[in-house]
């Protein structure tokens, strides 16, 4: 509730100001300090899916500041999983706005190294909660109707979402191009979780998608590689490849720290395999789609 605390957060990241923040809070009562109304569907879906990685974004009450919003007439709201945080906030006796902690458009941190990596000198601490669970940012959710609107996908799919509310949409912006002029979700305005390596993401039918890769890779002039799930790994022998681990789960859950090693490699370019957008597929897609800022390549021309 203090503009010029949350000023200093803009200021260390280095974040537009038109991006909204995420307010963390440690009990489900604590949303209504925020949340002009909490429909009985929110209401439900708290209960369900907190503490844990799920935003709901609600009409926020007057006196929740515009830089905490980005200027919008909603609030965004979460109750972490993680312990340490909750105890943070419940002991400092203030509700907690909070984006990730890293430099603007830079890979999210999952561990502490990553805060260490881009904030050091920048910040007076490091509290080290462990890994993260899921290894995404959180769900954001706007609850506001009478169908929950997925705007960013994250640990709590939309199936599990479909189960409590009995319907679910998504919104064409999640895998859509990036809508500067919208402020719906802090996800759908920038580009965001890049790597300094440019990102192109390949898409259609598995064999279509080999091919594709294989032959820009072949014709890639610089130092390259291919990033994949670890299934498609015996594809692209004999060339560069980061395996992101098996399945969708695991490869989200590694996704952000294997961006950063990307740098670290030295590669300038970089080739995804497109995964399908099943359960955590939609979540691990959208974030590369954003990393890629809609380099997007289809593998056969339709």
């Amino acid at each position: 509730m203090d503009p010029l605390a949350i000023a200093k957060i803009f200021e260390v990241k280095g974040r537009p100001s038109d991006n909204p923040l995420i307010v963390h809070i440690c009990e489900i009562v604590q949303a209504g300090l925020l949340a002009r109304e909490i429909p009985p569907l929110a209401r439900k879906l708290m209960e369900a899916f907190w503490p844990g990685p799920f935003t709901v974004v609600l009409k926020k009450k007057p006196d929740v500041p515009n830089i905490v919003t980005g200027g919008l007439d909603s609030v965004a709201i979460r109750m972490p999983h993680n312990s340490i945080a909750r105890d943070i906030i419940r002991e400092s006796g203030r509700l907690v706005a909070a984006p990730s902690a890293n430099l603007s458009g830079k890979p999210s941190p999952t561990r502490a190294e990553h805060v260490w990596d881009d904030l050091q000198g920048r910040i007076p601490l490091i509290i080290d909660g462990g890994e993260c669970l899921v290894g995404v940012e959180s769900t954001v959710c706007d609850v506001q109707g009478d169908v929950p609107m997925i705007l960013r996908p994250g640990g709590i799919t939309a199936e599990m979402i479909k189960s409590v509310a009995g319907d679910v949409r998504v919104h064409p912006a999640v895998l859509g191009e990036l809508h500067e002029e919208e402020a719906a979700s802090p996800g759908m305005r920038y580009k965001h979780y890049a790597p300094s390596a440019e990102i192109t993401v390949i898409v259609g039918k598995g064999p279509d998608i080999i091919e594709k890769i294989s032959q820009m890779y072949f014709n890639c002039n610089t130092k390259c590689a291919i990033m994949c799930l670890h299934e498609h790994c015996s594809s692209y022998i004999g060339k560069n490849v980061i395996d992101l681990g098996a399945g969708n789960k695991e490869a989200t859950h590694n996704l952000f720290n294997v961006l950063r090693t990307i740098d670290k490699e030295g590669y300038e370019k970089v080739f995804f395999h497109a995964v399908e957008t099943d359960e955590l597929g939609l979540a691990l897609m959208n974030r590369m789609m954003r990393a890629a800022g809609h380099n997007v390549i289809a593998a056969k021309e339709v």
